[in-house]
């Protein structure tokens, strides 16, 4: 871990913007900088979620604790929560922690709890709203071919869909809260070069 003070990096940025990426980059490659920070929440558990999502019918759910969140916020139609105190324990023992959040209360929290230890970051990526519905309408029938019970779940990405520029006017209307800006133009390689970079700076 940084041996330098350890940094709150909190990502936001709209569907299928290199989030996930980020994240799967954080927990392959990325624990030597920092940890993911787990958030609770009462949205169905899906595949992919890893120890991010601490969801209420999860493998994890003997850990869902929503009830004692102290940053509490909805996305989306369901609610997540996330705990200050984890954070700060991590701080504390020097780990640099990654969290994503894309809502604007919960942002502003943050930013009041953390300080200057929190860092800001808005992961932009070329894509409409149309392309995302695409994107997300194959990965879910791909899932139908391999599992023919598998239901898609069209409300789920009705929705994300008609808020797809949420993150966006979140940047938009608070740009003065944000640090960097990174850029995923569907090359994995340099959206990990661009965190990874992030990182050293902060510890150097």
């Amino acid at each position: 871990m940084a041996k330098n003070t350890p940094r709150l990096f909190i990502v936001v940025g709209n569907p299928a913007s290199g989030k996930d990426e980020l994240i799967a980059a954080v927990n392959v490659i990325g624990s030597l900088h920092a940890e993911i920070v787990p958030k609770h929440t009462n949205r169905p558990w899906r595949a992919g979620d890893d120890a991010e999502m601490i969801c209420c019918d999860g493998p994890n759910q003997a850990d869902y604790d929503l009830e004692n969140c102290d940053i509490v916020y909805t996305n989306y139609g369901s609610d997540y929560g996330i705990k200050s105190s984890y954070i700060w324990g991590k701080l504390k023992n020097g780990i640099s922690q990654v969290l994503v959040v894309s809502n604007k209360d919960a942002l502003n929290k943050l930013k009041k709890m953390f300080g200057d230890l929190a860092v800001v970051i808005y992961v932009y990526a070329p894509i409409t709203s149309e392309e995302y519905r695409a994107i997300e309408e194959k990965k879910q029938r791909d899932k139908q071919k391999v599992d023919p019970d598998y239901v898609i779940n069209h409300s789920y990405i009705n929705e994300r869909v008609h808020n797809f520029d949420m993150a966006w006017k979140l940047y938009e209307d608070n740009f003065i809260l944000f640090d960097h800006v990174f850029i995923y133009a569907d090359k994995r390689e340099d959206l990990f070069d661009q965190i990874f970079r992030l990182f050293r700076a902060y510890e150097s």
